[in-house]
C-alpha cells in the first residue's frame, strides 16, 4: 500500500504509559518515513510534553480536530481510542487503512486474533495489531534508538554513573518503578546479600512506598536510597540499562526490561479480579515455562506474598537466560519491522 500520510490518536488515561508507546511509535515512523506527513493526535498535552523531545512531529488537541482538513492515509488507533465522529467521517471517505494497536498480551489467542480485520464501510477497513512474545503476533515496540542507547550506556558505564551523580562504588544497582506495595521483604533479602546496594526510586507514587527508608537510611548503612526525579523516557532508558536488576511497572517500562536481559521483575497494572494475574501467567509460561521458581517470584510479587532469595541467589542465572531470551526477541518479534511490512505489504490487498 501507497500511503503519503500518518495520523495517529492517543487518549491519555491516567498515567504516561499509553502516551509513551504512542509517541515511541510516532517517532519511528518519523525514522522510517522521514518526508511522509505525521500527525499525532492527542486528548491533552500535559503527559506528552514531559517526555517529548524536540521531534518534527506536528501534535494536534482533540478539541483542535476540526483543523484537520483530510484524514490521513493511515490511521493508527493506539489501544482502542475513540477517533472523533468529525474526524471519522472524513477517514471513511479517503483514508485507506486504519491499525487498532492493541495492548500487549501474552495469551494465546493473540496468534489467532492478530491482523484480523473489520470493514467499516467504503473502501476503508481497520485491522487489528497486537503486541506479544510470538513470531505469529505483533511483536514489541523494539526501536532503534533504544538499541543504540543500551550500546552506548554499556560501553560507557563510568560516564553514566557520573551522569546520574553515582559517585560511589556499589555490588549492585537496582531501579524500582512501581504500583503501591510493601517493599520490606526486598530490603530483608538485599540486606542478607551483604553487599553494598544503591536503590534507585522512581516516580512519586513508587517513592511513598519508601518514606520509611527514607526516613531511616542510617539503618541500612549498606542499602542507600535515592529518590530520582521524573525523567524522559530516553534517560530513564540510560538508567536501566545502567542498573544490575530493575523492577518495572506497566507495558512500556517491562518490554524495555526485557529487551536488556537484565534480572527483572514486572509489577503489572492491577485489574479486577485478578485479570492482571491471569496476563502474567500467560507470560511466563512464554518467558520462563520451564522454572517454576522464577515463576512464582513474579506471581508473588504481584499478590503482595514477596520472596527475592530466588532471584537474587540465581541472579546470574537469570540474568544469562534473559540476554538469550532478549536476543530472541530482537531477532524475531520487531513490531515496526512487521507492522511497516504488513502496511506496504498486505494491507492495501482487499
Amino acid at each position: 500500500m501507497e500511503i503519503d500520510s500518518i495520523d495517529i490518536f492517543c487518549q491519555v488515561i491516567d498515567n504516561y504509559g499509553d502516551v509513551g508507546v504512542a509517541y515511541r511509535l510516532a517517532r519511528e515512523f518519523k525514522r522510517v518515513y522521514p518526508n511522509k506527513k505525521l500527525r499525532f493526535v492527542i486528548n491533552q498535552i500535559e503527559e506528552l510534553n514531559l517526555i517529548r523531545k524536540s521531534e518534527n512531529i506536528e501534535v494536534i488537541l482533540y478539541k483542535d480536530i476540526s483543523k484537520i482538513e483530510n484524514s490521513a492515509d493511515l490511521i493508527i488507533e493506539s489501544f482502542g481510542c475513540e477517533i472523533p465522529k468529525e474526524y471519522m467521517d472524513k477517514a471513511l471517505k479517503k483514508s485507506k487503512l486504519i491499525i487498532n494497536l492493541e495492548y500487549f498480551s501474552a495469551e494465546k489467542w493473540v496468534d489467532d486474533f492478530h491482523l484480523q480485520e473489520s470493514f467499516l464501510g467504503g473502501n476503508l477497513k481497520k485491522n487489528f495489531f497486537i503486541p506479544g512474545l510470538s513470531e505469529k503476533s505483533g511483536g514489541i515496540l523494539l526501536d532503534n534508538e533504544f538499541l543504540e542507547r543500551k550500546k552506548k550506556v554499556e560501553a560507557n558505564k563510568e560516564y553514566y554513573l557520573e551522569k546520574f551523580g553515582i559517585k560511589e562504588k556499589y555490588d549492585l544497582i537496582g531501579s524500582v518503578f512501581s504500583y503501591e506495595k510493601n517493599f520490606d521483604s526486598l530490603i530483608e533479602e538485599l540486606k542478607k546479600l551483604d553487599k553494598k546496594v544503591i536503590l534507585l526510586i522512581l516516580s512519586e507514587k513508587t517513592q511513598k512506598n519508601f518514606i520509611k527508608y527514607f526516613d531511616n537510611g542510617n539503618n541500612y548503612d549498606k542499602i542507600k536510597f535515592v529518590k530520582l526525579p521524573f525523567f524522559t523516557y530516553d534517560k530513564y532508558e540510560e538508567l536501566l540499562a545502567l542498573c544490575d536488576f530493575n523492577l518495572v511497572r506497566g507495558e512500556d517500562s517491562f518490554v524495555r526490561a526485557l529487551l536488556l536481559g537484565k534480572p527483572f521483575l514486572w509489577h503489572i497494572y492491577p485489574q479486577d479480579e485478578n485479570t492482571h494475574i491471569k496476563k502474567l501467567e500467560s507470560f511466563l509460561e512464554k518467558y520462563c515455562s520451564n522454572n517454576k521458581e522464577l515463576k512464582q517470584t513474579f506471581i508473588n510479587y504481584n499478590i503482595n506474598k514477596d520472596d527475592f532469595s530466588y532471584f537474587f541467589k540465581n541472579f546470574k542465572e537469570i540474568e544469562k537466560y534473559n540476554k538469550n531470551y532478549a536476543n530472541y526477541l530482537i531477532k524475531n518479534c520487531n513490531l515496526m519491522e512487521k507492522l511497516i511490512n504488513f502496511i506496504e505489504n498486505i494491507g492495501g490487498k482487499n
